[in-house]
């Protein structure tokens, strides 16, 4: 089963190498989780990539970044300098440092909200400001990793006061955020979110705040425990118009009215344009020996055909990417066994051998964009089984989640809703060692196809995540519309596409995300997301189904 969040899937990054306490160093970072898609996660009372909280007020889902009026970027490494501002709220863009409180309060006025208060930030970060929930964003108990935080700092940045010329280097030096791995873009750290689904309260940079004098909450990169634990952490001792390469900021606002919430609410996200993977350059199952190669489908198991371009992606009036408030589908059709005697229904495969407990995956070569955290393996060392094996066998859905009706797989479910449609079905929501077993096979494979990825084959590694507006683009691909993302057991799109609830057991949270979705991350067989509470339910997030063999 996978590790913890903080190297989720097993994978090896290259050792780091100790540094100074106190420096800012982080030339190798360990692997992270991938960060999860929030803009189709909007309340209908809040504008758009804003949270409601407590349905009182809107956050912004992430730090803000700066744009000038006329909606150019601004540079996050360095001060404004009395330029004007306006902010945004993105995800993967590296967020604003080196800003004033009240430059921070302009930007947001600009964009039509307000600096928050201290209090509305601690009720978005703890749950409420005068009896805290919680003490980080996600839960009581820090879960290495999971914010951008406690990092160990890079050798060369010497800070000092700034006034010789032989001083390396100055609060507010440009060159301190963009060595590898301080600041990180917003969402980076997906397991440092609320679960309204705010990212970074925790971490990355400090956030001004607004109340009876100014504060900064929250903690960095380097630090998050000093003045104080997670969302308690304050530093109160700069005045309105200090800045330096720790201060950011987000912005709040009022809810929207129920006639603005019915506007923000037809603007629905922008399909993908390509509903098809590209073919990839060479045959993955080329990678798989003999002894793990897929068996072919019946010929009796479901296939979902080629949808026509114009095909609607989800039907109207249920649960769908662009209506996450929907009814759930009703699932009445039941596979059935083909032939009597056969160990699975013909819409599963059987998984049935001796699954790898705890295997050594190596990275041998990482293919992240620069400045971001290496969680994306373009190529894995054979993977070394030297613990115990566990036998196992079960049968379990061949593809995603896709009801009657349903050309694309089911998505914004929660691992309850994922729970209550695999019963409907006379199944269960697989075990996360299931999933993970029929994903790799015998030989732990990284990708369900060999050692080396390839994201056309599976859909993953996408790019042009998000519109012009900031609302996530569907680049969900039809189920059984790729032939070569396919297991040694013979399942398809285990890895990209959606992210799949399963069900961790041993106590402690049971609702685990699984192979990641079309966005470039871990995407592999290890990977595993266990920051999001049983009724969190995302754009991305859909499942499978296990059952009993006979």
């Amino acid at each position: 089963m996978a590790e913890a969040d903080a190297a989720p899937d097993g994978a090896r990054p290259p050792s780091a190498t100790p540094s100074p306490q106190g420096s800012l160093n982080l030339a190798n970072a360990p692997a992270l989780p991938a960060p999860q898609p929030t803009a189709n996660l909007t309340d209908g009372a809040c504008p758009d990539n804003m949270a409601l909280i407590q349905g009182r007020f809107c956050i912004d889902r992430f730090e803000a970044s700066l744009e000038s009026p006329e909606g150019e970027p601004l540079s996050p490494y360095h001060a404004l300098k009395g330029r004007p501002a306006v902010a945004v709220s993105r995800a993967g863009l590296v967020p604003q440092a080196h800003i004033s409180m009240n430059q921070a309060k302009a930007a947001c006025a600009r964009a039509g909200k307000r600096l928050c208060t201290t209090a509305q930030w601690l009720e978005a970060c703890a749950g409420s400001s005068k009896r805290p929930l919680r003490s980080y964003p996600y839960g009581n108990t820090e879960e290495s990793g999971a914010c951008n935080a406690h990092q160990p700092g890079h050798p060369i940045a010497v800070l000092h006061g700034g006034r010789r010329k032989t001083d390396s280097f100055w609060m507010n030096d440009p060159r301190i955020n963009q060595l590898s791995a301080t600041v990180a873009p917003t969402g980076a750290f997906e397991g440092c979110v609320s679960p309204e689904g705010v990212h970074d309260l925790v971490g990355n940079l400090l956030e001004w705040t607004e109340g009876s004098r100014p504060l900064l909450m929250g903690g960095y990169y380097l630090d998050a425990k000093e003045n104080g634990l997670g969302c308690r952490y304050v530093t109160m001792l700069h005045g309105a118009d200090y800045h330096d390469f720790t201060t950011g900021f987000r912005c709040c606002a009022a809810k929207l009215s129920e006639a603005e919430a019915r506007v923000a609410g037809s603007e629905a996200p922008s399909a993908s344009g390509d509903a098809q993977g590209a073919e990839p350059p060479s045959d993955p199952s080329a990678q798989l020996t003999a002894s793990t190669a897929p068996e072919a489908p019946p010929p009796n198991a479901p296939q979902t055909p080629e949808p026509s371009p114009d095909a609607p992606r989800d039907p109207p009036g249920l649960r769908a990417f662009t209506n996450p408030a929907a009814p759930l589908p009703k699932v009445s059709v039941r596979a059935e066994y083909a032939p009597a005697d056969a160990a699975c229904p013909s819409d599963m495969a059987l998984v049935e051998g001796q699954r790898c407990v705890s295997p050594t995956q190596t990275c041998k070569t990482w293919v992240d964009d620069p400045g971001t955290p290496p969680r994306s393996c373009g190529e894995f060392a054979p993977t070394v089984c030297g613990a115990a094996r566990q036998p196992m066998r079960y049968c379990i859905d061949r593809y995603e989640f896709t009801p009657e009706g349903y050309t694309y797989p089911l998505v914004n479910v929660s691992w309850g809703e994922a729970e209550l449609l695999c019963r409907r079905s006379g199944k269960r929501l697989c075990l996360e060692a299931e999933w993970e077993f029929a994903c790799e096979g015998p030989e732990a494979l990284p990708y369900p196809y060999g050692y080396k990825r390839d994201g056309a084959a599976c859909n993953h590694d996408r790019t042009e995540l998000f519109t012009a507006a900031g609302k996530l683009n569907d680049q969900r691909v039809p189920t059984g519309s790729l032939p070569r993302c396919v297991s040694p057991f013979g399942v398809f799109n285990l890895v990209g596409n959606v992210d799949e609830w399963t069900t961790r057991g041993g106590g402690g949270r049971r609702s685990i995300l699984r192979g990641g979705w079309w966005l470039k991350g871990r995407n592999r067989c290890r990977a595993a997301t266990s920051s999001h509470g049983e009724n969190y339910a995302g754009a991305q997030t859909s499942f499978r189904c296990c059952k009993a063999a006979r």
